[in-house]
């Protein structure tokens, strides 16, 4: 009877010990590329519907976007992506607080034309920040309301930079961190343009966030493929951008819910044995 006993509790103790380690591989193996924590994720929009006005929100945070304008669907730089025409094409987030402490905003753009042929219409929230492509120029922009608008103690077009060609597939990568002051754009996960603003939260804006079309001025409607769009509470760094660029995001964002789904795995294991 004492051995039958041993031996049952010998094979449980075997099952839990190889089940800890797949769950540990398979850990390992999702956060080998980029250690961003799932809840630094405020929302992603891959474009890979096909089809539709609705532009789901592929983390667990349920921003899915309307789709105004009935701009095409073509193909992106992964998957579907949307062709906005310039006059009525956009995408509208829902209403919600933006990151304030810090805040990260990557998409990939393909312009329709030579230059931008519109201001400020890549993603915004008018009262905290615009990614921000300048009209007539290649260049982009990252305006953000630090204790006011914009880019305190600089100017909103201060260290705009840009790729040679838009009209060529990029990746453009902005960053703010209110502790350290450190402002960044990236293309490409690439670093362009640095600048040292003052140290002050990010201005609270609650209302909806607008890809493709800047709510500033009538008119401003982006002329462009758009595709991958993301927002996180965080000021990401160059490997996590790279990451972002080299496997897409609808990939990261599924190695992310699955770190969050076997940390939480690995909670209850710890709780029940």
């Amino acid at each position: 009877m004492l051995f039958k006993k041993w031996r049952e509790n010998s094979m449980k103790f075997g099952i839990l010990v190889v089940f800890i380690l797949c769950v540990s591989f398979s850990l390992m193996l999702a956060t080998s590329d980029a250690a961003i924590d799932p809840d630094d994720v405020v929302g992603v929009w891959l474009f890979d519907e096909g089809s539709g006005e609705v532009a789901t929100d592929a983390s667990d945070k349920g921003l899915d976007g309307i789709i105004h304008g009935n701009p095409k669907w073509v193909n992106g730089k992964f998957g579907k992506a949307l062709e906005l025409d310039g006059s009525a094409a956009y995408v509208e987030v829902p209403e919600h607080e933006n990151p304030r402490e810090a805040i990260t905003v990557s998409l990939w753009v393909k312009s329709l034309t030579e230059n931008w042929n519109q201001h400020g219409w890549m993603i915004e929230k008018r009262n905290a920040f615009v990614l921000h492509p300048n009209t007539d120029t290649k260049n982009v922009a990252w305006a953000i309301c630090n204790g006011g608008c914009w880019n305190k103690p600089r100017a909103w077009s201060d260290n705009a930079v840009g790729p040679t060609d838009v009209t060529d597939w990029h990746m453009y990568t902005a960053t703010w961190d209110s502790v350290t002051g450190e402002w960044f754009i990236y293309i490409d996960a690439k670093e362009e343009s640095a600048m040292n603003l003052d140290k002050t939260p990010l201005d609270a804006d609650t209302g909806a966030v607008f890809i493709g079309r800047d709510t500033c001025c009538a008119g401003r409607f982006g002329n462009a493929v758009i595709d991958e769009v993301a927002m996180f509470s965080v000021a990401l760094d160059q490997s996590e951008i790279e990451t972002l660029m080299m496997k897409g995001l609808g990939n990261t964002v599924a190695d992310v819910e699955a770190k969050g789904k076997m940390t939480t795995t690995w909670g209850n294991i710890k709780v029940n044995y």
